[in-house]
């Protein structure tokens, strides 16, 4: 199984939080953020990065 490694900001109204993809799955992302910074659940994901299989 291939890990992705590109960074992402969650957008909230009172801090922004970054974490790093560990896994995809299909439509699923498994996430992992650092000690005390995970957003709060139904956050939208903001991915950036790139990308060369599309």
């Amino acid at each position: 199984m291939k890990t992705d490694s590109r960074t992402f900001g969650i957008s909230t109204l009172v801090a922004k939080n970054v974490g790093r993809i560990t896994q995809i799955i299909g439509p699923v992302l498994d996430i992992t953020f650092s000690p005390g910074k995970m957003p709060n659940i139904y956050n939208s994901l903001t991915v950036k990065g790139q990308n060369t299989a599309g």
